[in-house]
């Protein structure tokens, strides 16, 4: 395939192995919390999710477990 014949459409393209992802961030605010932030997407705000560090295993373990699952 030639260089200026590519299309990044998934549905055309088998290659395709990790799709466009925003950037993630995670840092800890000035109150102390996690923050997850995801970049806007074209312009949008940005995503969002602050929580007590306390709660920081409890949400590690439900990422792990919803990544492992099939």
């Amino acid at each position: 395939m030639a260089a200026n014949d590519w299309d990044w459409n998934p549905e055309k393209q088998k290659s395709i192995v990790v799709q466009q992802v925003d950037a993630i961030a995670i840092y800890t605010n000035v109150r102390g919390e996690i923050v997850i932030r995801q970049q806007g997407f074209g312009g949008e705000e940005d995503a969002i999710v602050a929580f007590p560090r306390a709660y920081a295993e409890t949400i590690i373990a439900a990422l792990t477990a919803e990544a492992g699952k099939s």
